[in-house]
């Protein structure tokens, strides 16, 4: 079981960044998630894999200037 946020997750194995993106709504505009404290950026979502037990925050995106 994994948490994302407030919700829980069913957890296997090789599951990645970007399969439980998909399961998530509102989630296009996504470029950074935290992952168990450490921030991984978009480019790695497809190959980083998600140990069970994990926590994952999703970080909305923030403009500035």
């Amino acid at each position: 079981m994994i948490t994302v946020g407030d919700q829980k997750l069913d957890w296997h194995e090789g599951i990645t960044i970007s399969e439980v993106l998909e399961k998530i709504d509102n989630t296009d505009l996504c470029a950074v998630v935290r992952l168990n404290g450490k921030l991984v950026s978009s480019p790695h979502f497809d190959t980083t894999v998600i140990p069970d037990q994990s926590e994952i925050d999703i970080l909305p995106p923030v403009a500035g200037g």
